[in-house]
């Protein structure tokens, strides 16, 4: 993939995404307003995190990654037909082990809860997340298939309907908040539902771009397949990774279910908020990069590959870096803004800026790490990663276990999973310098450096702004139009800090702004 394609195509997925993230926060906001951040609400996060748990080791983490550079290489060294084949084959054997997995999920489901919510005490909670979690469990089946469809159409070079059918779960979310609530003594039941509608529309969004990229729909079972042998080759490592990465999620929120009501809660809108800026744009290039570094392995083009990374991480850290500071110096703004009305409380505002703070200084490692695995499952190497993030899960159940006993409390598990993660990064920064024969990094290590300078002067700006209002008690209006200011000056300080100092990216984004206009 050329650069101009790769700029587009990370552009395509940009633009879904920043859209599918402003629902999210539409989504959010209602959430916050209907629901605030109780102990109910502590249930229906828990109930869809597991199905969310399990689509990562069925789908976007283990058969996403060990599927696409097996598919590709089908592609380029094999033709059509027999990537094809291998596509319906893979498809086959999904569409039977979901179905399976599901079942048991929806009848085994209490036993699940107790061990996802261990600290759950209340009957009454425990019933309620059993009740959500079965309703949600089939979303697995819909988003899994979604997931598949983004392999095969991400390889062919296809990136709209897969980055865009979060647009289409958040309108389903949002549609069951407010048109189906109401209809439920329980209205989280709506939310519920709303989950099920928008996983419906994800999949029914891929169908006819699938049929576009000659996708056709064939029931062929062959586990000894040769290109299935080796997707289940890669795929065993990678399962065992995903799965270290769930258990690590997974023990953060048994963790934070010893602590105070809420507590799931406030590290759920700590999330969302870096979510918000990894998807739009960090996820977006990690998606777009690991297609076009699977091409560039499949040929063994190491020099291109080191380039495709190279421009990867610069870019990623040109809009990690800032985003980074404006959290951790804006956060209760930001918060109380996004979130706080009804019953969403100053109280709830304060203790989901704290586990923000210590989220946001995670953004960067998180940013290389989203960059840095594509480049090891593109080179097949799917162990690395695996050890990687086991030395990860250690650090950060170990470090989960002191700091929460801290004042820290919640805000404690965030900084654990902050540590933790850059560790990690460490680790696979000095292995894949090794396996690619250098980084060359230099140019990226300078510009970060100039990065910093101009991100560190947007805090100071982003302060000195922040301290016009009182967050806490002032109008929603008030707040509104002095955030809305804080957006607009910080940006353009800066992108202003950036121009002066020479920042390469900031030309790159000129020229391609100049070639718009001509």
């Amino acid at each position: 993939m050329s650069p101009p394609s790769l700029f587009r195509s990370t552009g395509i997925v940009a633009l879904s995404t920043l859209l599918s993230r402003v629902l999210g926060f539409v989504r959010d906001m209602l959430t916050a307003k209907y629901f605030g951040a109780t102990g109910s609400l502590d249930a229906f996060f828990v109930a869809f995190r597991i199905p969310n748990l399990f689509r990562r080791l069925t789908a976007e983490g283990a058969l996403s990654a060990s599927f696409i550079p097996v598919y590709t290489e089908y592609l380029i060294n094999r033709g059509d037909a027999e990537a094809l084949k291998l596509a319906q084959k893979a498809l086959s054997i999904l569409v039977l082990f979901l179905t399976g997995l599901i079942l048991l999920g929806i009848v085994f489901s209490p036993e699940i809860v107790k061990v996802i919510a261990f600290g759950f005490t209340d009957p009454g909670k425990i019933e309620l997340t059993v009740f959500l979690n079965r309703i949600m469990f089939p979303y697995l089946f819909f988003v899994s298939l979604v997931a598949f469809a983004m392999g095969v159409l991400n390889s062919h070079d296809y990136f709209f309907a897969p980055a865009f059918s979060p647009v289409l779960l958040n309108m389903g979310i949002i549609a069951g908040i407010i048109l189906i609530s109401s209809f439920f003594h329980e209205p989280l039941y709506g939310m519920a539902i709303g989950v099920i509608a928008g996983g419906v529309l994800q999949l029914l969004l891929q169908v006819p771009y699938l049929i576009k990229s000659g996708f056709k729909l064939k029931i062929s079972i062959d586990l000894r397949h040769p290109g299935i042998r080796k997707i289940g080759a890669l795929m065993a490592p990678l399962l065992l990774g995903t799965a270290i990465y769930q258990i690590n999620t997974f023990m953060t929120t048994v963790l934070a279910s010893f602590l105070p009501d809420g507590s799931i809660s406030y590290l759920y809108y700590s999330d969302r908020l870096n979510e918000m800026v990894l998807g739009v744009f960090i996820v977006s290039i990690g998606n777009v990069i690991l297609p076009a570094m699977s091409k560039v392995s499949a040929v063994n083009d190491m020099s291109r590959l080191r380039d495709l990374y190279g421009g990867s991480m610069g870019a990623a850290l040109f809009l990690a870096i800032p985003a980074a500071t404006a959290l951790m110096t804006a956060g209760v703004p930001i918060v109380s803004v996004l979130f706080m009305r009804d019953r969403f409380t100053p109280f709830h505002a304060v203790m989901t800026e704290k586990a923000l703070f210590y989220a946001s200084m995670g953004i960067v490692s998180i940013a290389i790490l989203r960059i840095t695995m594509p480049a090891f499952y593109s080179l097949k190497d799917t162990r690395t990663p695996v050890i990687t993030s086991a030395v990860s899960f250690i650090l950060n159940i170990s470090l989960g276990l002191v700091l929460m006993r801290t004042g820290l409390k919640h805000a404690g598990l965030s900084l654990a999973n902050t540590i933790a993660v850059t560790v990690q990064v460490v680790l696979l920064l000095m292995v894949l310098r090794k396996k690619i024969g250098g980084l060359d990094l230099g140019g990226v290590l300078v510009s970060s450096l100039k990065i910093c300078a101009a991100s560190l002067f947007m805090g100071w700006v982003l302060y000195g702004l922040s301290l016009q209002v009182d967050w806490l008690h002032d109008g929603i209006a008030r707040r509104v139009i002095l955030l809305g200011i804080m957006i607009g000056v910080g940006g353009g300080a800066y992108f202003a800090a950036c121009a002066l100092l020479g920042v390469p990216e900031i030309a790159f984004i000129a020229n391609k702004l100049r070639s718009l206009k001509r």
